[in-house]
């Protein structure tokens, strides 16, 4: 008998095109990042722990093609608390420059979310971030970065 196809996972592969992938969680209580030449992509599953989203950065920043760039974070399937201890780690975490010309957009369900991602704008004041509910909207207003 076939496992079952995890949905999720497939949808996030196809998306942007070939690259890495690094996840770390099981569905429902995960995150995955996917770097890509033109962008990176991060999705939090459900409710993942914190340590999943350090590893995936960490993971991230090994392979050495974490760089400036914009980045869509879809947290329409985001479950869970914030960690910001986990942000802090992160952030100290991160390459130097990444900051630097990068842009981030969050696909999000509602407004409370929006809240979240003004927050993250502090923590990180040289990175523009937006939040958006429809997908193709964080993609076309990350593609005008892109292309400028």
């Amino acid at each position: 008998m076939e496992p079952p196809k995890d949905e999720v996972l497939t949808a996030f592969a196809e998306a942007g095109g070939a690259g890495i992938i690094i996840a770390r969680g099981a569905p429902g209580a995960r995150f995955m990042m996917k770097l890509t030449p033109m962008r990176l992509y991060v999705l939090a599953d459900g409710e993942p722990r914190s340590k999943s989203l350090i590893d995936v950065l960490a993971e991230a920043v090994a392979t050495g093609k974490l760089k400036s760039s914009s980045t869509l974070v879809d947290l329409t399937r985001f479950t869970g608390s914030v960690d910001w201890e986990a942000v802090k780690t992160m952030r100290d975490m991160s390459p130097r420059g990444i900051e630097d010309a990068s842009s981030v957009a969050y696909v999000v369900r509602n407004k409370l979310f929006v809240k979240l991602t003004k927050i993250l704008g502090v923590m990180f004041p040289k990175i523009r971030h937006e939040a958006f509910t429809s997908r193709a909207e964080a993609v076309a207003w990350l593609d005008s970065f892109d292309k400028a």
